[in-house]
């Protein structure tokens, strides 16, 4: 994404962009993807201490600037749609600011959402308001709604994550992920969500998996991985893969038998870098290995060897050639 962007979406969320300036941030949404932008947006909001430290009035400016500027029919669709998800971070920032009376005045209905997103190249585990601890993978995004003994609910939006649910038999914790639900009471399993497949594995407890497009629910026991194919709406139970199954929370980037282009988008999530393949004759050998707390270099060096390939490491870009 181009830098310039970046500025001009900061100084419209603090109200300081200029007439000209808006305009040209006009221009430049519709040729960004919505992945881009959505990321820009999350990021934003799980680095929002900054953010949060700005007065109600100021908030109230900026909300004012958005809701405005979207009900403007000029503008592109998918400008008025950066806008709008705007104006939800500016909410949900400002009820991590403590101006929850201001929101909820706002949406009175609304269930609070709290945003978590994590780059390519990190990792992160946070807590939730139940004790429930989540780590995050790199390149993975979730949502969660979690009112002790009330309600427990998480989205997983893309990317990997595992959960260790505290239990509370009176409230079910629910962990949603494309058309799927996972339920479960006191748990832990690891959930990827990748390429239009959802592998769910199983190391403690119990939990149930059920959708509007299975013939029936599925539960899985300690040791059990489900694996949901989400266009052939096809679940397969099989036993947990313990050589790759939530090895990435322990510092292991593993692989069982796996083509190295796989590999190499793994290896571009681990470390947050581009890797272009000029070589297009690469050996069609599958991998089964694991790294461990090792650097992009290391890990370049050991494939190369392997593949025969020759590499270039330019900042956060890898050519192969």
């Amino acid at each position: 994404m181009e830098k310039r962007i970046e500025e001009l979406y900061q100084r419209y969320l603090s109200g300081e962009l200029t007439p000209s300036e808006l305009e040209d941030l006009k221009r430049q949404v519709p040729f960004v993807s919505d992945e881009e932008l959505w990321n820009l947006m999350c990021e934003d909001f799980s680095s929002s201490s900054e953010s949060a430290r700005m007065t109600y009035e100021s908030q109230q400016k900026v909300l004012r600037n958005i809701h405005e500027e979207i009900r403007k029919d000029k503008w592109h669709s998918r400008a008025r749609r950066l806008l709008r998800i705007a104006s939800m971070l500016i909410l949900i920032i400002s009820l991590a600011a403590g101006s929850y009376l201001w929101y909820e005045s706002f949406t009175p209905t609304a269930p609070v959402y709290t945003y978590v997103s994590v780059k390519a190249g990190n990792k992160s585990t946070i807590t939730l308001p139940d004790g429930t601890r989540v780590s995050l993978n790199g390149n993975s995004q979730l949502r969660y709604n979690v009112v002790p003994s009330k309600h427990r609910e998480v989205v997983l939006m893309k990317g990997e994550a595992y959960f260790d649910v505290t239990k509370d038999p009176s409230c079910p914790f629910r962990v949603k992920v494309n058309d799927m639900q996972i339920e479960v009471l006191g748990t832990q399993f690891n959930v990827r969500y990748h390429k239009g497949v959802i592998e769910t594995a199983l190391f403690t407890g119990a939990v149930r998996l059920s959708s509007s497009a299975f013939a029936k629910d599925y539960r899985l026991y300690p040791g059990k991985k489900s694996i949901y194919q989400l266009a052939s709406h096809h679940v397969t139970i099989c036993d947990n893969d313990g050589s790759t199954d939530a090895r990435w929370k322990d510092g292991y980037l593993a692989f069982n038998s796996q083509p190295l282009g796989e590999v190499l988008k793994e290896v571009e999530n681990w470390y947050g870098v581009t890797i272009q393949i000029r070589n297009h004759h690469l050996p069609k050998d599958k991998l089964t290995g694991a790294f461990y707390h090792e650097t992009l270099e290391s890990v370049l060096h050991s494939l190369s060897m392997q593949y025969g390939f020759k590499y270039h490491i330019n900042h956060d870009h890898v050519t192969i050639e």
